[in-house]
């Protein structure tokens, strides 16, 4: 294990509860008298942008200390169970009408798992990201940062979809939602191509 593991790892041990805190913040406003201020959403987007500089420190760090197959495994799958767990809060509570984007980009990251996995027991193959992969993930994490930014400034649209959507930042993390799916396409027939190679 190298430092850059580990920085993966914090998304990976971290993501999944920060999100669920979320959730039921979201889900269950009543049980949380303050849900009608901004500061539990603004908390959870801080907690959410300091997880994702994780992403950025281990590809540092890697650099710096030299890139691990192994780290090459981690670091895409550290990201989708950290983009996912809070995908699944939005999906669950005011944005489910963003599903077919979502449940499309999550059919595509199974199979880029599970392509990943088997190509990782080939001990000779490279496994490494490719850039629509990159763009994929940066465009998604960019619709939640926008959907967690919803919930800070208008705090009232956790109670109400309509209210939800009816901002700025909502349809645009809807807009980068169909981006990060577009580029996922795109990075998952690049593999389809490399492993015909």
């Amino acid at each position: 294990m190298t430092y850059a593991d580990y920085a993966s790892l914090v998304r990976i041990i971290f993501g999944p509860p920060f999100a669920l805190i979320l959730y039921l913040t979201v889900k269950f406003p009543g049980k949380y008298p303050a849900l009608e201020e901004h500061w539990p959403f603004l908390i959870s987007l801080i907690m959410f942008l300091v997880l994702a500089l994780t992403d950025a420190l281990d590809g540092r760090l890697a650099k710096k200390y030299g890139e691990t197959r192994f780290g090459a495994f981690l670091d895409p799958l550290a990201d989708k169970i950290f983009l996912w767990s809070y995908s699944a809060v939005f999906v669950f509570t005011v944005a489910w009408n963003a599903i077919l984007p979502l449940v499309l980009l999550f059919v595509l990251d199974v199979w880029s798992t599970v392509d990943r996995v088997k190509w990782y027991g080939l001990r000779e193959k490279e496994i490494r990201a490719n850039k629509g992969g990159k763009r994929k993930m940066f465009f998604h994490f960019l619709a939640i940062a926008l959907f967690l930014a919803t919930l800070v400034f208008w705090p009232e649209s956790a109670k109400s979809e309509v209210a939800f959507w009816d901002t700025y930042t909502a349809p645009a993390g809807w807009i980068f939602l169909w981006s990060a799916l577009g580029y996922s396409f795109l990075s998952c027939w690049n593999k389809h191509e490399q492993r015909k190679e």
